[in-house]
C-alpha cells in the first residue's frame, strides 16, 4: 500500500470542509489543530463565548470545556483530551486561550489545551523553605523558629499556590509572569530567567494589562502597576486611598479583591464576600461549615477626579465581568453573543474551592450575579469535582 494513503494531510479540501462544516463549534476548533491543511480548510472559528474549563477526569485524563449555559442546567459539554494529559494538574491560572498549570512538583507550563502548545517555566518549589521527601509523598516545610511540619505532595501545592497570571500571547521566548502564594511574597519569572524571583511584598490579586502587571496590596484599594520588561522590575503606585465598605453587603469574614480592564482602558476593582455555610447557623457550638458560599458582589470603577478614587458601579450597559482563577477581564455582549449583560460571572474562590474538598463535596460557588437585580443564578456542572476549581477560558487557534 501507498504510504500516501495513510497521510490525512492529504485528503481533498473540499471534502475536508464538507466534514469541518457539519462539527459543532468546539470540534472544529480542534478540528482546525490537527495539520496545516485541515486548518486552511476550515476558516477562523469566532468563539461566541467564555468557556468554563473543568479538570481532567481520572478514568479518562479528559477535560471538559463547558459553554455558558442559557439556563441553570447544561444541555451539552465538549470533552477532550489534551496532550499532555491534565489529570493531577493544578489549573493556577488563565489569560484568553492559555492555562496555566503546576504539577505536584511545582514544574509550571503555559497550555494552550486545544492547540497542545506548551511553554515550561521554572520550578516553584525554591520560592518555599522546604524539602522534598519523595518516600514519604511530601514536603517538610520549616518555621522561623527552627520547626517543621509535613505536607502531602498535593496538600502542599494546592494550599501555597494561588494564582499564576501572565502576559497575553506567550511565546517561548517572550512570556513574563507572576505568582501569588499563600504565606509568601509574590514573585516573578520572564523568559530566559532561570528561577522565579521572590518581591518584597504580598498581592490580593494580580492582573496582567498592556504590558504591565496591576496588583492589589493590602487594603482593598492600594493599587500598584509593576513593569517586568526590564532588567530589574519598577513598582509605581497607582492608587494609595482606603475605600469605603457600604452597609450594602452582609458583613462576613473573607473579602475577595479582583481588578479588571475594559478594552478601553477603564480599570475596575471588584469586591466579592463569601461566608462559611453551617448545617445549623443557630448552633454556636457547629464550627464544622458543610460550604463556602459567595453572598455578595460589589463593582468600583476608577476615577481619578473624585476624592475617594473610586466610584460603585451598578451598571455595567452592554458588559459584563469574568472572575476566579483567570485574568480577570470585562466582555461586551457585542462581541460575545452568549454573554448576559451587567453581570458578574464567577466560579470558586481559592479558600471556597479547599473547603469544599476537605468536605469531599464538589464545587458549588459558581454562577451568575446580575448587578441590577442583586440576584445569584448557581452552575450545575456535568460531574462532580472538588479539585482544582474551574477555570475561564476563551478558546482561540
Amino acid at each position: 500500500m501507498d504510504d500516501d494513503a495513510h497521510d490525512w494531510s492529504l485528503l481533498p479540501l473540499d471534502l475536508l470542509r464538507l466534514l469541518g462544516e457539519k462539527l459543532q463549534l468546539p470540534h472544529r476548533i480542534v478540528f482546525r489543530t490537527v495539520c496545516k491543511s485541515w486548518c486552511s480548510a476550515l476558516p477562523s472559528v469566532s468563539v461566541p463565548y467564555p468557556w468554563l474549563l473543568l479538570p481532567a477526569q481520572q478514568i479518562d485524563d479528559s477535560c471538559t470545556f463547558l459553554p455558558l449555559p442559557s439556563d441553570n442546567e447544561h444541555h451539552s459539554y465538549f470533552k477532550f483530551s489534551p496532550v499532555p494529559p491534565l489529570h493531577g494538574m493544578c489549573y493556577a491560572g488563565s489569560n484568553g486561550s492559555w492555562v496555566a498549570i503546576v504539577d505536584l512538583a511545582f514544574h509550571v507550563s503555559l497550555l494552550n489545551p486545544l492547540t497542545c502548545a506548551k511553554i515550561d517555566l521554572p520550578s516553584l518549589l525554591h520560592l518555599f523553605p522546604c524539602e522534598s521527601l519523595p518516600n514519604c509523598g511530601g514536603y517538610r516545610f520549616y518555621k522561623t523558629d527552627g520547626n517543621s511540619y509535613f505536607h502531602e505532595l498535593e496538600t502542599c501545592r494546592d494550599y501555597r499556590i494561588m494564582k499564576v497570571v501572565f502576559s497575553s500571547n506567550p511565546t517561548p521566548n517572550n512570556y513574563m509572569a507572576m505568582v501569588i502564594c499563600n504565606g509568601f511574597p509574590s514573585a516573578y519569572t520572564k523568559a530566559g530567567a532561570s528561577k522565579w524571583i521572590n518581591l518584597d511584598f504580598f498581592t490580593h490579586d494580580i492582573i496582567y494589562y498592556d504590558g504591565l502587571f496591576y496588583a492589589v496590596m493590602g487594603g482593598p484599594s492600594y493599587i500598584i502597576a509593576i513593569d517586568l520588561s526590564g532588567d530589574d522590575p519598577i513598582k509605581r503606585v497607582i492608587i494609595d486611598d482606603d475605600i469605603e465598605f457600604f452597609d450594602s453587603l452582609p458583613i462576613c469574614e473573607y473579602h475577595y479583591h479582583y481588578l479588571a480592564f475594559s478594552s478601553t482602558g477603564e480599570l475596575f476593582l471588584i469586591l466579592r464576600r463569601a461566608e462559611y455555610v453551617y448545617l445549623d447557623p443557630d448552633d454556636d457550638d457547629d464550627d464544622d461549615p458543610i460550604k463556602h458560599e459567595t453572598i455578595g458582589l460589589m463593582v468600583f470603577k476608577y476615577n481619578c477626579e473624585s476624592s475617594s478614587y473610586w466610584d460603585e458601579v451598578r451598571c455595567l450597559g452592554n458588559k459584563s465581568i469574568f472572575i476566579g482563577m483567570n485574568n480577570a477581564y470585562l466582555l461586551s455582549i457585542e462581541d460575545f453573543a452568549g454573554v448576559e449583560a451587567n453581570c458578574i460571572y464567577f466560579t470558586d474562590t481559592w479558600e471556597g474551592s479547599r473547603c469544599n474538598a476537605d468536605k469531599g463535596r464538589s464545587n458549588l460557588d459558581i454562577g451568575i450575579f446580575n448587578l441590577e437585580q442583586k440576584k445569584f443564578q448557581r452552575y450545575c456542572l456535568p460531574y462532580e469535582i472538588t479539585l482544582p476549581p474551574p477555570i475561564w477560558f476563551i478558546p482561540s487557534m
